[in-house]
């Protein structure tokens, strides 16, 4: 018989000591029902990293060049408005008045039209037709006097059309013109484009145009085709009963919307917008609102110096008459070409380089491609689009300006790298935490094989090469343990 001394030390060793725990497998669970004794396996638990959208970039106002970049900055302060969306409208009404003067040539040839589509979200409140008032000034002075012509031109036309005597020609009604339009159907902006050479879709509250009958879920896939080809300023053709076929060759259009952050954050998610490209040809912003940071400031926008240049190279631009193809409609607009200067052309090219190789699988850009693949055009259009503002005689692009399009559009791709939560890190901390909350939806216990099989789209669509990474992930930060054929979620 052992005495007490012995006993204790017996009992001591014998309470110290655990037997070894094997790997557990999916044979050891009925069901839902799971053995208690992995529970010693789990190791520290590390928290999943936050999911924080960055802030926005400031706006690089001086990249715009002198007149639009200077005039951008002072609407920005004068209006006490956030910066992006100063310089949207800018950017946007530049694009409307020197689209129709000059394509931008690429270094492989290629001529691409000065059109931008400028989307920018902003809340009530943060002032987006305050900014739009001054920055699209001449543009909106072009656009009454439209309408007053037409007005007076159908007053006589009525005239004429009551004193008309039985068996005389009928007087010719007027055409209407409209430099831009908000609401609009696609069908209402061919009609437009058949009796002008361009127009510019501009809406300061942009639920009428994302949300008007052009882009009901009906019409949604005609109304973004039409776009994509208006902004790669290809022929716009329609066929319809009563009117036949109708080729509206050489035309521009340019975007300029000003939405509801809500409804833009619906836009970037619109699966028809992703899928066929509308949103990689956008610029699109979301700045931070100044409310409640802007006292009361005695100044007035319109009569800031650097305003009245802008307003200046507007007008001029708008009344400079266009080339047209004089075999063609009558509005078929014949741009002249700008070419890059030797240094713009190594720039662009380098830009383009350092944008091509981030597209690279698990690169900073891979789930930005779509944008990504457009920056470089972005890049010379803009500047096609500062060159003709600061000289509308210009026939180069200099090495100058060329970088200062690189900085807007590299501004505009952190936006939309920010927004569309498409940059790498931001992306990799999302899909982890689904990841995650999805296989704590599923029970204890998830068989592997389902996971790829019954995983949510979004994340099925990472196949297993993109999966694995992110189980390995959660196994490390002791979130989930590996059994062989299935995983053991653990209960936080």
């Amino acid at each position: 018989m052992l005495d007490a001394t012995t006993m204790a030390l017996v009992e001591e060793s014998a309470h110290k000591y655990q037997p070894p725990i094997r790997n557990l497998t999916a044979d050891d669970y009925v069901g839902e029902e799971a053995i208690d004794a992995e529970n010693n396996l789990w190791g520290t638990l590390i928290p999943l990293p936050e999911v924080i959208r960055s802030e926005p970039d400031e706006f690089p106002h001086s990249a715009l060049g002198k007149i639009l970049g200077d005039a951008s900055r002072a609407i920005a302060h004068d209006v006490q408005a956030p910066d992006s969306l100063a310089a949207g409208s800018v950017l946007a009404a530049a694009s409307l008045a020197s689209s129709p003067l000059a394509n931008v040539v690429l270094p492989h040839g290629q001529r691409s039209p000065l059109s931008l589509f400028v989307i920018t979200g902003a809340g009530s409140g943060d002032r987006k037709s305050a900014v739009d008032a001054v920055a699209c000034h001449e543009i909106e002075e072009v656009r009454k006097q439209q309408a007053r012509e037409y007005s007076k031109a159908m007053q006589n036309f009525d005239k004429e059309l009551a004193l008309k005597r039985k068996g005389a020609p009928e007087p010719t009604k007027p055409i209407p013109k409209s430099l831009t339009t908000g609401n609009a159907t696609i069908e209402g902006i061919s009609r437009l484009l058949k009796c002008q050479s361009s127009v510019g879709v501009f809406s300061a509250e942009g639920g009428e145009m994302l949300g008007g009958h052009s882009m009901r879920d009906d019409k949604r896939a005609a109304g973004i085709s039409f776009f994509l080809k208006a902004w790669s300023g290809e022929s716009l053709d329609s066929l319809r009963g009563g009117e036949g076929l109708t080729v509206l060759l050489g035309r521009r259009i340019a975007l300029h919307v000003l939405v509801q952050p809500v409804l833009l954050q619906q836009l970037l998610r619109d699966p028809l917008a992703q899928g066929q490209g509308l949103l990689a040809r956008c610029l699109i912003a979301q700045p931070n609102s100044l409310a409640g940071h802007r006292p009361y400031r005695h100044t007035n926008p319109h009569k800031n110096l650097a305003v009245e240049r802008y307003n200046a190279a507007i007008k001029q631009m708008l009344q400079t008459p266009p080339e047209f193809f004089h075999d063609g409609d009558g509005y078929e607009l014949k741009p002249r070409d700008l070419h890059m200067s030797e240094e713009a052309r190594l720039l662009w090219i380098s830009f383009y380089n350092s944008i091509e190789s981030q597209q690279a699988e698990q690169s900073e850009l891979d789930a930005a491609r779509p944008f990504a693949s457009k920056a470089a055009e972005q890049v010379a259009r803009i500047a096609g689009i500062i060159s003709l503002i600061e000289n509308p005689e210009a026939t180069v692009i200099s090495g100058e300006i060329m970088d200062g399009a690189i900085q807007v559009t590299g501004f505009y791709l952190s936006e939309h790298l920010r927004l569309t939560g498409s940059g790498k890190e931001e992306l990799k901390d999302r899909n982890l935490r689904l990841l995650f909350n999805w296989m704590q939806s599923k029970g204890a216990v998830i068989p592997k094989k389902e996971v790829l099989q019954k995983i949510t789209r979004n994340l099925r669509d990472l196949q297993a090469s993109g999966l694995n990474p992110l189980l390995k992930e959660l196994v490390d930060r002791g979130y989930i343990l590996d059994l062989g054929k299935a995983w053991r979620v653990r209960d936080v």
